[in-house]
C-alpha cells in the first residue's frame, strides 16, 4: 500500500467500515509529463486528457477536484482564508511547491503516474468561520488527534468528537500494515464524521504537518488548539 494515495485509503475504509467521502477517478497523468510541462518541454498528452476530463466532469457548485496524492493549493488556500460555501473554480495550476514535493516522494515510492479525481462537496460544521476538521496520527503505540486548523481553537465541547476520531483511526490501523500514518476527518453539518484522506505519519519537517501539536504527537493526546 502507498499511504500517500487516497485511492489506497478508501479501500482501507471499506475494510474497516469507516464512512468516507467517495471519489470518482479520472485519467492517469504521467509524472514525468508534469515535470516537462513545468519546464516547458515537449508534449503532455496524458496531462491534456486529464484537464479535458476535469472540464467535462467538475461541477464547482457540487464537487471538488484533487490529485490522488493531495489536494490542490487553490483549495487549501481558500479554506485557510475562511470557510467556503462552494469549491473554487477549476484551476489547473502547478505553481505549488507542496504538490511538487509530494510528486518527488511518489517517485521515491516508484510511482510513475498519478490520477485526478472528483468528490462530492460535503458541507462541514462551521466553528468561528472555519470548517471542523481533525487530523489523527496513528501508530502501533496508539492514536493522537488534533484539530486541523491551528489558528482557530476548538471549544472543549469538541473533545468527545475527537475521541470518536481516535476510535475511527484505531479501526483504520487494524486494517493496514502501516506502522505510522495520518488520517484526516471532516465533521459534517449533520454531525457525522467522514474520512477525508490519509497520508504518511508525522515527521518533523516532513510532508505531514503536526497541526495543533507543537512537537511530535504522543499517543492518546488530543489537541483542540495550538500548543507552543
Amino acid at each position: 500500500m502507498n499511504p500517500i494515495l487516497l485511492s489506497n485509503w478508501l479501500s482501507v475504509c471499506e475494510r474497516a467500515e469507516v464512512a468516507y467521502i467517495p471519489a470518482t477517478y479520472g485519467p492517469f497523468v504521467n509524472i514525468d509529463e508534469i515535470h516537462r510541462f513545468c519546464e516547458g518541454l515537449g508534449d503532455t498528452p496524458t496531462l491534456d486528457q486529464a484537464y479535458h476530463w476535469l472540464r467535462k466532469n467538475y461541477q464547482p457548485q457540487s464537487t471538488m477536484w484533487r490529485w490522488d496524492c493531495c489536494s490542490t493549493e487553490t483549495l487549501k488556500g481558500s479554506m485557510s482564508a475562511g470557510c467556503l460555501t462552494i469549491p473554487p473554480l477549476l484551476e489547473f495550476d502547478f505553481d505549488d511547491p507542496r504538490f511538487m514535493a509530494v510528486l518527488d516522494e511518489l517517485e521515491r515510492w516508484q510511482e510513475q503516474k498519478i490520477s485526478v479525481l472528483i468528490r462530492p462537496w460535503v458541507k462541514a460544521r462551521v466553528e468561528a468561520n472555519y470548517p471542523v476538521e481533525f487530523r489523527a496520527f496513528g501508530s502501533r503505540a496508539g492514536v493522537a488527534v488534533s484539530s486541523y486548523y491551528t489558528f482557530r481553537p476548538l471549544p472543549t465541547t469538541y473533545e468527545e468528537i475527537a475521541i470518536q476520531v481516535r476510535k475511527l483511526t484505531e479501526k483504520l490501523a487494524a486494517h493496514t500494515y502501516e506502522p505510522s500514518f495520518s488520517a484526516d476527518f471532516l465533521l459534517t453539518e449533520s454531525g457525522n464524521l467522514l474520512f477525508l484522506e490519509g497520508g504518511l505519519g508525522f515527521t518533523s519537517g516532513g510532508l505531514v504537518n503536526g497541526c495543533c501539536f507543537g512537537q511530535e504527537p504522543k499517543p492518546g493526546e488530543i489537541a483542540l488548539y495550538y500548543h507552543n
